[in-house]
């Protein structure tokens, strides 16, 4: 059981109802006449959750799902319609590029409006003006005027100024979203810097990778309601899970699933993966591999009916979720066939590129039409984990890309060459 002082934001039944109008006058009318002219919209609904200190929460979700929201009124800038919540600790908010600065001030002048505003003293950001300067990498610019900026360039400011506050409780929306890449990195480098001193972070993004890369623990939204509070691996299966069945509500196509199980009984019954392995070359099943080397990757999968088309596929991702390579029967040009009550394997050739660590493998069965899979029948995630050695490293990083040395050239061979 988790210590009071150990909740860093508790929430309990938190709820946000708009009232929507037809028409300004309404307002007005409703408010004469005590007659109801106004329909309820709840961007939030008996939201539930507990964040303990140093944890990195990632909120994920469709546009209007209420994420927004639930940061705005964690932070204190949106009244919540019932509910409670608390947070214990001081915050450092980013809800909106720019927030507290001014474009016609200069960079160097909105630091000092942007500090302010969340909550540090001008002396305080005397002492830290430099290094506010020097992180955001806008040193050349900074008296320069705001609105002279970039998104990109706002984004640097506003982030470097927010994150030096040292806050308990860090809140970002959608601002890791610009910049350039190496930017990026050096911001989630810091908030891995702060949560190690035992801060804590509620991070909005649409980005999975950025929530595998960083998050301990991630939440799905949907329709103002909390879908999945779980490890980010697993709320990733949720999303995709979302996903594919608002494509399919649209009528576009369906992609190769990653995600949980979404087939119904009925489903299940025309066709279903039986299970996964890697054989290797004494036609022994293996969970350790070796990189250089060539194993099979078996799929085992049974059909209850008749099923002129299908296809087979896997994916192999690291244990936080993030898919590194997904392959099937499509992409390899295989025309594939079941009867009623028939078991098959497909066989797909592996050779090792990945860098030492674990993996996991998920598979799945669908119905092929032409170049695409119409409907997923049955997929499997998390079924197989497996290790990759090393034991002769030529290379660092998740993936062998095959780079081998040409030459050393010196001298006069040099002469010439651009």
């Amino acid at each position: 059981m988790s210590r009071p002082n150990d909740i860093a934001v508790r929430a309990s039944g938190l709820s946000k109802m708009y009232k929507i109008y037809n028409k300004p006058a309404d307002m007005f009318w409703e408010l004469v006449s005590s007659k109801v002219r106004h329909t309820e919209f709840w961007a939030l609904q008996d939201i539930d959750f507990e964040l303990h200190r140093g944890e990195v929460l990632g909120i994920v979700g469709f546009n209007g799902a209420g994420k927004s929201t639930l940061l705005k009124i964690l932070s204190g800038t949106l009244d919540h319609t019932r509910g409670s919540y608390e947070v214990n600790g001081k915050i450092s908010a980013i809800l909106e590029l720019g927030t507290g600065f001014h474009g016609d001030y200069t960079g160097r002048e909105n630091v000092y409006m942007g500090g302010i505003c969340l909550g540090m003293t001008r002396a305080e950001i005397d002492r830290k003006i430099d290094s506010i300067i020097e992180f955001s990498e806008l040193g050349d610019v900074i008296d320069q005027p705001f609105k002279t900026y970039s998104s990109g360039m706002q984004g640097r400011l506003t982030f470097s100024t927010a994150i030096a506050i040292e806050p308990d409780i860090f809140i970002v929306d959608e601002a890791l979203a610009v910049g350039d890449m190496m930017f990026q990195e050096k911001c989630f480098r810091r908030i891995r810097e702060i949560t190690s001193s035992g801060a804590t972070v509620l991070l909005v993004t649409h980005s999975m990778s950025t929530v595998f890369d960083v998050c301990t623990r991630a939440i799905l939204l949907n329709h103002g309601r909390v879908v999945c509070d779980d490890a980010p691996r697993q709320v990733g299966y949720a999303y995709e899970k979302l996903r594919n069945e608002k494509a399919r509500a649209q009528g576009t196509e369906q992609p190769v699933s990653s995600g949980e199980d979404v087939a119904t009984e009925e489903v299940l019954a025309r066709a279903q993966m039986l299970g996964i392995e890697i054989i290797d070359d004494e036609d022994m099943p293996t969970r350790t591999v070796v990189n250089g080397r060539d194993y099979t990757i078996r799929l085992r999968c049974r059909s209850n009916e008749d099923l002129p088309s299908l296809n087979v596929s896997f994916r192999i991702q690291k244990p936080t979720g993030e898919g590194l390579y997904q392959t099937n029967t499509i992409f390899h040009d295989v025309d594939l066939a079941a009867q009623a009550g028939e078991e098959f394997c497909v066989e797909f050739e592996f050779p090792v590129t990945l860098g030492p660590g674990p993996y996991l493998f998920g598979c799945g069965v669908g119905i092929r039409d032409g170049v695409s899979q119409v409907e997923l029948l049955h997929n499997i995630v998390d079924t197989y984990p497996f290790t990759v050695l090393a034991p002769n490293p030529k290379f660092s990083g998740l993936v062998d890309l095959q780079c081998r040395f040409k030459q050393i050239t010196r001298g006069a061979a040099l002469g010439g060459r651009a």
